[in-house]
């Protein structure tokens, strides 16, 4: 049995993180260095993923993109503003998506044909609007009902081609990794949980995870990997909020070959979501 893992990375700012308000923050601070430094990361173990950028970052980002592309990354748009789709309404969702798919075309010559929304904020009828737009998939979807922020795609009338793949008319659905554990999903897929986990908790989710599933799909951002660790965030931000930020960015790194390693003595083969995609099909 083939083992497929996608560790892709959301490529925003630290501004962009929607427990900030971006009016009250210094916009001329950046943890986008945290993008070469999973470039490496990847390099060193010879991995091809795929990224999720968010548009109004394009312009800036333009070589740097090339770059990822010219590695062998497969590249994807996640949305232009980063506001989460489901705060709205359906017409501004189109036009934010079609301002991000303008910005890949003209700075970079790319047709997007992946998505990924904003804190997996997503419903049916923006879905739709993406297959309209001529997305060939998304991957918004994460079967976890404790986070206020995520949304809730009815993918009822998909066929579930895989564990965490859906598809329906050629248009594929990937749900980021969740594992059961006394009958509630926790997630054992995003950076967020990767810093915050002990490595202990974590292994222990994962092989729990790795004995029904054969696809893991998996998410990062770059202020995990930053190295600018003195962000001046606002005042008013909160005490939880500033926990939330700063825990466990330092282990990031070693946490993320220890994953790697574990993948691979798992036999899991890494790939782009384009890549699964094509072998679904």
């Amino acid at each position: 049995m083939k083992k497929y893992a996608v560790l892709s990375m959301d490529v925003e700012d630290w501004y962009h993180l929607d427990y900030f308000n971006k009016n009250e923050c210094n916009l001329n601070q950046s943890t986008l260095d945290g993008i070469d430094i999973y470039l490496d990361l990847l390099d060193h173990y010879d991995i091809k993923t795929t990224f999720f950028i968010v548009g109004e970052l394009v312009e800036a980002l333009k070589d740097k993109i090339k770059l990822i592309q010219d590695k062998g990354h497969e590249v994807c748009l996640h949305s232009y503003s980063h506001i989460r789709p489901l705060q709205l309404s359906l017409e501004d969702f189109r036009k934010d998506t079609l301002l991000g798919i303008k910005s890949f075309k003209e700075f970079v010559g790319i047709d997007v044909k992946g998505y990924r929304a904003p804190c997996f904020s997503l419903d049916r009828d923006r879905l739709e609007i993406l297959r309209e737009l001529g997305f060939h998939f998304d991957s918004s979807k994460i079967k976890f009902d404790h986070h206020d922020l995520y949304g809730r795609i009815d993918l009822s009338d998909f066929s579930e081609s895989g564990p965490n793949i859906y598809n329906q008319d050629g248009f594929f659905e990937f749900e980021a990794s969740t594992v059961e554990v006394l009958g509630k999903s926790i997630p054992v897929s995003g950076g967020g949980y990767l810093r915050i986990f002990p490595w202990k908790l974590t292994k222990a989710l994962l092989r729990k995870y790795f004995k029904t599933n054969k696809h893991y799909f998996f998410y990062i951002h770059p202020f995990e990997f930053s190295r600018n660790y003195d962000i001046e965030i606002p005042e008013t931000t909160s005490f939880l909020t500033k926990l939330r930020f700063r825990k466990g960015r330092k282990t990031v790194s070693d946490k993320m070959h220890k994953l790697i390693k574990l993948l691979k003595k798992n036999n899991y083969e890494f790939v782009t979501f384009n890549q699964i995609m094509k072998n679904e099909s």
